[in-house]
């Protein structure tokens, strides 16, 4: 199981579109996921209820165990057209998220995190146990600002739990092409010792299509989306490289055992 948590300590940066376009395409590709939401404006929550989705709520599903919340995990996620499975959990209690990322973890491929978009403690303790850090941001100076203080909470959690936080930056809602802001604001994090994606999760149509028809990426039609086959290779190319990040982190925890 890999626990992969978006990041960013400011909001509108494209952290819950990044998570679901991830958790679409793995789903599509028979993986089991978890989307497990701490953001109390729930965008996840209300996205799996406008499809009738079975969907928890941990202050209601209050669990004892890993094992239980492991059970409720599995009797209420959905399976897909390929034989993929996905459960949505909106964590509105906090004090149980171990035992959910736990029970998570038991019988997911992936669990992948959507927190508020401020510091808070909730992403803190899932960035303690998280696989890949994955902070969204967009391409303006201001947003380029904010992915150093994201980087900075992160580096206090490594101090804390003793365990080194494997991040990645993720430039996002940016143009069809390369700017030249773009390219300026890549060099300076990569001169800046900051790690940063390949991949941009480019501005399309597609990507606004998965809340507004409710859908993951594999579901929209192809005539109602402009653009949709760009989109769709652009998100593959991100969700290889995600997994070719954690595919090094495995292999590096592998050698060090």
């Amino acid at each position: 199981m890999a626990l992969v948590l978006f990041a960013n300590t400011k909001g509108g940066s494209g952290k819950t579109t990044a998570a679901l376009v991830l958790a679409g395409e793995l789903v599509n590709h028979r993986a089991k996921v978890v989307l497990l939401e701490g953001d109390p404006n729930r965008p996840l929550m209300n996205w799996a209820q406008a499809r009738n989705m079975p969907s928890l709520e941990t202050s209601r599903s209050r669990v004892k165990s890993p094992a239980e919340a492991c059970d409720l995990i599995e009797k209420s996620a959905v399976t897909d057209a390929n034989g993929g499975r996905l459960a949505v959990v909106h964590d509105d209690d906090q004090e149980g998220v171990f035992d959910w990322i736990e029970g998570a973890s038991s019988w997911a491929h992936f669990v992948i995190a959507d927190p508020e978009g401020s510091p808070n403690e909730w992403l803190t303790d899932v960035a303690s146990q998280a696989d890949l850090v994955i902070i969204p941001f967009a391409p303006s100076a201001l947003d380029a600002k904010q992915v150093s203080r994201t980087v900075q909470v992160l580096q206090r959690v490594s101090k804390r739990s003793g365990r080194p936080v494997n991040y990645r930056i993720l430039l996002t809602r940016a143009g069809g092409v390369m700017t030249r802001d773009e390219r300026e604001i890549r060099r300076s994090l990569v001169e800046n010792g900051l790690a940063l994606m390949k991949t941009t999760l480019r501005e399309r149509p597609a990507y606004r299509g998965l809340f507004k028809l409710d859908s993951t990426m594999g579901e929209l039609p192809d005539t109602a989306i402009n653009g949709l086959e760009s989109a769709r290779r652009n998100a593959a190319e991100y969700v290889s490289e995600v997994l070719s990040i954690l595919k090094a982190a495995a292999d590096e925890q592998t050698r060090a055992a």
